[in-house]
């Protein structure tokens, strides 16, 4: 840092090219006296003293210092390889079998596939789960198992149905009972035709999660895009029992 000396004499003061030995005995008398004057006029400024001490009081970099700092950086050097290791490691599980095994029921397969790393939320085309797919055949443990494990209760396929309103097509009601149970929404309808979950257990005539639903305040009076209730899809398909659940 450049240091600034304090103002003791007029900066403007010129000599001529041309003095006399006699003026220049006269100037080396002048200038011994101005150097006097400078040698006892102020003091260095603060920032001179601040600029010191913090020199002064900096701790010296020792041979000790670059030794831990040598030891760290040689410690960290495993800790890095292994993780890089671990990464290059990672291999992708493919979800297709996980799939399959979740639609089938075979609850071994899909407990090994999450043991495995697989995504238990992966989609396929249609956007469809594991948990979905195996709501869709009423394979209740099976959702059970990918629900402790994470799986979206409320995950839609690309029409936007639920895994609730998959079990709801068959008589599958204790894959339904446990779809509420774990929070399913049960008014919840799709994005192409409105339907919901009751639509589709009164559509199929499925009786008993009819009554499942209704005990868990499922809706008879919405609509879907057509206007059509529950009792409307019951009543159109011959399902009679269905029909008098939801007349009440």
């Amino acid at each position: 840092m450049a240091v600034s000396l304090p103002r003791c004499y007029d900066s403007r003061m010129k000599y001529a090219d041309d003095e006399t030995p006699a003026y220049l005995t006269q100037r080396m008398f002048l200038v011994g006296i101005l150097l006097l004057i400078l040698s006892g006029c102020g003091t260095a400024p603060e920032t001179n003293k601040v600029e010191k001490g913090l020199i002064e009081n900096e701790a010296p970099v020792t041979g000790a210092d670059n030794a831990v700092d040598r030891n760290q950086a040689a410690e960290s050097i495993p800790a890095m390889e292994s993780a890089a290791k671990a990464k290059s490691n990672q291999v992708a599980v493919d979800p297709a079998p996980f799939w399959d095994a979740a639609l089938e029921g075979r609850i071994e397969a899909v407990r090994h596939a999450i043991e495995s790393g697989v995504n238990v939320n992966a989609a396929d085309d249609q956007n469809r789960t594991a948990l979905l797919l195996a709501a869709f055949n009423g394979h209740t443990k099976v959702v059970k198992l990918l629900k402790e494990n994470g799986a979206l209760m409320d995950q839609r396929d690309i029409q936007g149905r639920t895994a609730l309103m998959f079990a709801a097509t068959g008589a599958n009601a204790e894959t339904v009972q446990l779809l509420l149970k774990e929070g399913a929404d049960v008014n919840a309808t799709d994005k192409v035709e409105g339907f919901t979950a009751l639509m589709h257990a009164a559509a199929e005539g499925q009786t008993r999660v009819v009554k499942i639903l209704l005990t868990y305040r499922a809706d008879p009076s919405i609509r879907d895009v057509d206007g059509d209730t529950a009792l409307d899809f019951a009543t159109q398909n011959g399902h009679g029992e269905v029909v008098k659940l939801l007349a009440r």
